[in-house]
This record gives C-alpha cells, structure tokens and sequence, in this order.
C-alpha cells in the first residue's frame, strides 16, 4: 500500500536536515566561505504542473544517477547566481568579479567548470549517507553538468512522473540567498527511503511497457527514455570507483595529519625545499634564509605588501653579447631565467587555497607570506604526496577536510629555504640549484619579497643557448 504524502515528508524530513547541514560545512571547506544551507521545503511532484515551479528561472542541474542498484537519479537544481557565486569562490575569483557575475547571471564555460566540481563534492556527500543506508547504493555524477533557462528542463527529468523534492535556501558569503532544489525520482526515494509513492497512471503505464521492453528490469530508474544497454557497464565503473575512493579516513584532528611527519629522520646530505617533497626536517635554531652572494639589489622601491611581479618591478640594465644574452656571472643577469611568475599566500591562509591556485590557475610553485616576505615553498609534488594521488577524482573524505582547513603555514613549517636576491647572477643560480638538488629557486628583493621562480630546464635552456651561440 503506498504512502500518504505525509507519512512520505516525515520520514525524509530528518535526512535532508542532516544532509544539508552538512552539506554547508564541506561547501565551507572548498570554498572557504561561510555558507549556510537552510531546508525550505519537502513535497511530492506529480507531472510537469508541480515540476515547473522548479525551473521559473535560469538553472544549472547536475543529473546524479545510482547505478549501483540502478534504483533511479537525482537532479540537483541550483539558482545560476548560486552557482556562479560558489564556482567563483572555489576557484579563488575575486569577489568584485563575482559579484559583477553574479549580478548579469553570467555563466561561462568557467562556471560550469567550477559547477562541476561543486557538485562532485556534493554528489560524494550524499553518496557517503547513501551507501551507508542503502546496501548496494552507489551515486555517480553524469557529466557534464547543464545550463537551462526559463521553463527549460533536462530530458532525463519526465514530465509525466512523479518525483520527491527538497528546496533549499544556500547563503554563499554575502551573496543573496537563492533555492536550490534537490528532486529524486520516485524509485530512488522508495528505496532509500524504503517506502511506497503512488505513481500517476500514465507514469505507471511507461513504466509497464519500459519493464517489458527490458526483460523485465528496471530501465525506468536511470531516467532515460528506453533502457539502455551501457547500465551494466556503467555500474561497474561505479563500484571500480567506490573501491578506489576507499582511502582511510582515520585522521580525526588536524595536528595528527602531520604526526608522522614531525617523527621523520633527516637523512638528506643538503637543505631539502618544497619540490622535493615529503616531510622536512625542522629548521635549526636562529636559522636565517639563505641567499646567493653578489651585488646590491637592483630592484628598488617601496614594497607593495608582497604584490609585486615581475612585470611591475624595474628591470636592471644588463649588457648583452651577440647571442642576445648576457652574461652568466653579470649581476642581474637571473631576469632571463626567472620565468615563473611569484604568487604568493599568506601563512594563515588555508591549504585548500593553494591546492585551487594550483588545480585551477596554473601555478606550480605557491610562495608563503608572513609580513609581507617570503618564508617557504609549497610546491605542487608537496601538495600531491599530502594529499594522495586519487585527490581531485573523488569526493573529499575526513582526513582530505582535515588537511584541507589547515593553515597554509603547517606545510613544510621545517623547510631550509634556499633563495637567490634579484640582484644575482645565473651562475650563482645554476651553483644554488645544482648543490641542493633543486627543480626550481626562488627569486626575492632586498626586502624578501618573492619576484618569482627559476626552474631548472630554464637555467638549462640559457646555457645550451650559450653553447650554439
């Protein structure tokens, strides 16, 4: 006998709250962002009458099916705003900008990119409440996600069925607040929620004929308009996926992240940096950073709290042979070999920062600020072996969160940093890199401001340029 719609809302009602809240606190740790998500409201949607109110404005959906019982799929609807605000955050978009996006609902091939991972953490959220509760259940986030304007819906949601949703109100910062909807297919919600929802007649009927023409299975659950003959293929790359998102989440405090790093001998003949990777040793008492001897700085000027480039920052007169290069051992000379770009954050910025400068802008080498100079390297091998190879690919656990929230200074806190002054020469830099086994030097002011990174194939390039010249 099935459910009254009542019966149907009480026994939902205590997961979407715990779902949600939860869901606030890991959109929190990717974006870094206060965020609150507030349950509106729960009901049951019978056609596309009820369905409609859903889409009265321009969306973003991403279709989550579960695949491992084939049981049915998720559409999980946010407000373009919401979307662009949370994308924007992640990937460490300034705020004016967002604001500016947010205001014109710009969504670009950037915000759909962001959406996507938003919603790949979400998906790994419910799939850990769902596999929990659903012997078998495994959610797998179909890509990519969608754009829809007004009264405009994805084919995979049938007009004609019936479905149980949950509004939303997700506060992003100090942006406005926007519904966002979650809508689960009739089987999904029966047999999570292990319950019966009266279907319509017409629903039931396309049901009948789409169980017969698939042998007696359930093609109806994945959403589609017939079966389809990928659903086996499909759930086995979803449970490989679950056995390889299995990674311990034995980690319940910050501080023990790092326990087995600190325990680490220092079996290393030299100063060990960031792109070398695994734990440092601990820098010994009043040890100061290291710099290449030679000449005054040749930059000048007032420091501009760490945000300086290379690009704002006065060039020094070289002199330059026939081959249109100066001079290994004339000071200066290292602004030929400085081709990476410096950015820089601050100690008490999180690590998750990082990893989004990284993943998302293209930065292999993060300078870390305190008071405005420079103190160490995170490099991305270091971020990589923190974080595992299989970081990125599947939804945050524990022990991800928890490194995730750390502040950026916890990273290589031992580090013996080795560092050229922009006043160097490149063979003092090709000595530096060459007796500490580095891939790449930082470049810093006279007042220890970093001007960006020397990597090893550069100073290569220079010389090998040298010769055929």
């Amino acid at each position: 006998m099935a459910h009254s719609e009542d019966q149907i809302l009480k026994k939902a009602r205590p997961f979407f709250l715990n779902f949600f809240n939860r869901l606030a606190n890991d959109l929190n740790t990717l974006t870094a962002a206060p965020i609150s998500c507030t349950l509106n409201d729960l009901s049951v949607m019978r056609g596309w009458d009820d369905l409609e109110t859903v889409f009265e404005t321009d969306r973003t959906v991403a279709l989550v099916r579960e695949d491992g019982k084939s049981s049915g799929d998720i559409h999980i609807v946010m407000d373009v705003a919401t979307s662009i605000a949370l994308a924007g955050l992640m990937m460490m978009v300034p705020e004016a900008v967002i604001s500016e996006q947010v205001k014109n609902r710009e969504y670009n091939d950037e915000v759909r990119e962001g959406f996507q991972e938003i919603a790949n953490q979400v998906v790994g959220a419910m799939n850990d409440l769902v596999e929990k509760k659903m012997e078998g259940g495994h959610l797998f986030l179909e890509l990519p996600t969608t754009y829809h304007g007004y009264s405009e819906s994805p084919p995979s949601l049938h007009r004609n069925w019936t479905y149980l949703s949950a509004t939303v109100d997700i506060q992003v910062s100090n942006f406005p607040v926007a519904p966002s909807v979650w809508v689960l297919s009739k089987g999904f919600a029966e047999a999570f929620f292990n319950l019966e929802i009266q279907g319509l007649d017409e629903e039931e009927k396309e049901l009948a004929a789409l169980r017969a023409a698939a042998g007696g299975g359930t093609p109806a659950a994945r959403g589609d308009d017939a079966a389809g003959p990928d659903l086996a293929e499909d759930s086995g790359n979803a449970k490989a996926d679950a056995a390889v998102s299995g990674k311990s989440a034995e980690v319940d405090t910050a501080a023990a992240v790092f326990a087995d790093a600190d325990d680490q001998p220092d079996d290393a003949e030299g100063p060990r940096t960031a792109e070398e990777g695994g734990p440092l040793p601990e820098e010994p008492a009043g040890h100061a950073m290291q710099f290449a001897d030679g000449a005054a700085p040749l930059w000048d000027g007032t420091v501009e709290d760490g945000a300086d480039t290379l690009a704002k920052s006065p060039r020094p007169r070289l002199n330059y042979a026939s081959d249109g290069l100066p001079h290994p051992d004339e000071p200066g000379s290292i602004k030929v070999v400085t081709t990476e770009m410096p950015f820089t954050l601050k100690e008490e910025d999180r690590v998750i920062k990082a990893i989004n400068a990284m993943r998302h802008d293209g930065f292999k080498y993060i300078g870390v600020d305190r008071q405005g100079k420079l103190v160490r390297i995170v490099s991305q091998s270091d971020l990589r072996q923190l974080m595992g190879p299989f970081f990125g690919t599947q939804a945050m656990n524990a022990r991800d969160k928890a490194i995730c929230t750390l502040p950026l200074g916890k990273i290589n806190s031992g580090q013996n940093l080795i560092a050229i002054m922009s006043s160097g020469t490149i063979n003092q830099a090709a000595d530096l890199i060459l007796e500490n086994n580095l891939r790449m030097l930082p470049v810093v002011s006279k007042q220890g401001v970093l001007r960006g990174f020397i990597p090893i194939h550069a100073v290569l390039d220079y010389f090998r340029r040298k010769r055929q010249g």
